[in-house]
């Protein structure tokens, strides 16, 4: 039983992971491109995300649960996220 694995695992050295290593380039665009196209949807989901935080201040300051100091900090801050995020997905 161990020499057909010390035999087996000869062959996935010699063998099997060259052919890996070789045709690796004709993969990597496809690869690249689907971790664009994921990053490209995390950042949505983000701006989508940062949007209601901003959305949920102001109702917080409508009803006067938060006072203007902090509303106006905070919606800085916020506005502030999501400008870098939608610089980040004109970016890509």
């Amino acid at each position: 039983m161990i020499d057909f694995i010390r035999d087996y695992g000869l062959i996935l050295i010699l063998f099997i992971l060259p052919v890996i290593f070789v045709l690796q380039p004709l993969f990597l665009p496809r690869i690249e491109k689907m971790h664009i196209q994921l990053d490209m949807a995390e950042l949505k989901r983000k701006k989508l995300l940062i949007y209601r935080q901003i959305k949920e201040l102001e109702m917080e300051y409508d009803i006067g649960n938060i006072n203007e100091n902090d509303f106006i900090s905070g919606r800085a801050t916020l506005k502030k996220e999501v400008s870098e995020v939608i610089a980040a997905l004109k970016s890509l």
